[in-house]
């Protein structure tokens, strides 16, 4: 009996480790990693609105590989 509750003990130490794990090493450079990559978007998202590649890529009901490689080239 005693060998099940060592093993519950273990299994929530382990929980609580993994829920206090964070993928950031603080909330400055969360707020960091986040603020570049919503950069990066607004930049992407506004070089393709500008993009007449694109726009016409809009059009195209099926793409087919090399519409696929158009547009991956116009993200730069």
């Amino acid at each position: 009996m005693n060998t099940y509750k060592k093993i519950d003990s273990l299994d929530e130490d382990k929980s609580k480790k993994t829920e206090q794990a964070s993928l950031y090493r603080s909330e400055h450079d969360e707020r960091l990693i986040k603020d570049f990559h919503y950069a990066k978007f607004q930049k992407n998202f506004n070089k393709i609105q500008q993009s007449d590649a694109f726009k016409s890529l809009l059009e195209k009901e099926n793409w087919d590989d090399e519409d696929i490689q158009t547009f991956l080239n116009s993200l730069g």
